[in-house]
């Protein structure tokens, strides 16, 4: 599978676009703290001012800058830990409990289980980004009096939020997808051998399955990528919305520079000074790009492995 994965330019490019804006994202955290390329004001040899901020791509900094001069590719790097590894976080904790829920309830009565899916059905109803909007709203916002909880309290619990909202759908379906092997001949017969519940789900089931859940896990990360996205248009960036309450005040705006609060923060400028919204938007969509192209290669590789098999059975 390696070998098969390295020989895709998509998958390489994929990978290592993910991975080096993580790894930039650490290490400039670790070095520079978190700190952001300023430049206010342009001036010539005699302090006359040349020009001043938002200042476009290549003239400044290669991405160009934000109404108050900072650089959008720094941003762009700073916030990546977030915006990837959050969603990565975010993500594998969906997997791993929907999984060990559906491992337990997936062999539940009809009845009991019939139950679970009523129960489990208004999640599947009302949209993600309708429940975290409620949920987080008096977390994320920030008051008058500012936050009420640090920023790792606030980040965990947002994290915590967009894990559990997606567990009950997640579980069902993988539940599902348990429930329709179970029925298998080779299950009952092994059954009727006297083979345990654990036996038949690692020996089994979970040969059978799998590579449907590798799969799953991309199609996952790109829906909490989705629902970052609509909490920053909806001005609920992640960590925290910081909120100017004066007179002239600015408008709400990211205290963690993930991609999704830049995106929602700069929505007064998709008209003028359009780059200022487009990077972050063309990061974000490079991302998912990636992710669906990683996880299509590994669509492909189980195609052909499956073809090459049958193949030779048929041989």
């Amino acid at each position: 599978m390696v070998v098969f994965l390295l020989k895709r330019k998509r998958f390489i490019f994929s990978v290592l676009f993910m991975l080096t804006l993580l790894t930039a994202s650490v290490i400039h955290n670790v070095v520079s703290h978190g700190k952001i390329n300023q430049v206010m004001f342009q001036t010539d040899t005699k302090g006359n001012m040349l020009s001043a901020p938002p200042y476009p791509p290549f003239k400044v900094f290669l991405l160009g800058s934000d109404r108050n001069g900072y650089s959008l590719l720094d941003m762009m790097i700073e916030g990546a830990k977030y915006t990837i590894g959050i969603t990565i976080v975010v993500t594998l904790c969906r997997m791993l409990l929907s999984l060990i829920l559906s491992a337990f309830i997936y062999s539940l009565k009809p009845r009991i289980y019939n139950g679970l899916k009523v129960v489990f059905e208004p999640f599947s109803i009302v949209p993600q980004t309708i429940i975290a909007f409620f949920i987080l709203k008096s977390v994320l916002w920030m008051s008058v009096d500012g936050f009420q909880h640090p920023f790792w309290q606030r980040a965990l619990f947002e994290t915590f939020i967009l894990v559990i909202i997606a567990i009950p759908n997640l579980t069902i379906h993988l539940s599902n997808e348990m429930r329709i092997v179970e029925k298998e001949p080779f299950i009952e017969v092994s059954k009727t051998l006297g083979a345990s519940k654990p036996y038949i789900f690692f020996k089994h089931i979970v040969p059978h399955l799998y590579e449907k859940w590798i799969l799953l896990f991309g199609q996952q990360f790109i829906q909490s990528l989705q629902l970052l996205a609509h909490l920053g248009f909806m001005k609920l960036f992640f960590g925290g919305t910081f909120v100017s309450y004066g007179i002239y005040g600015d408008p709400p705006k990211s205290i963690s520079y993930e991609w999704s609060g830049l995106i929602g923060d700069s929505l007064g400028y998709l008209f003028v000074q359009q780059w200022i919204i487009l990077v972050p938007i063309g990061f974000f969509i490079i991302t998912a790009i990636c992710v669906a192209s990683i996880n299509d290669s590994i669509k492909t590789y189980f195609q052909k492995r499956d073809m090459i098999r049958y193949s030779k059975e048929e041989m």
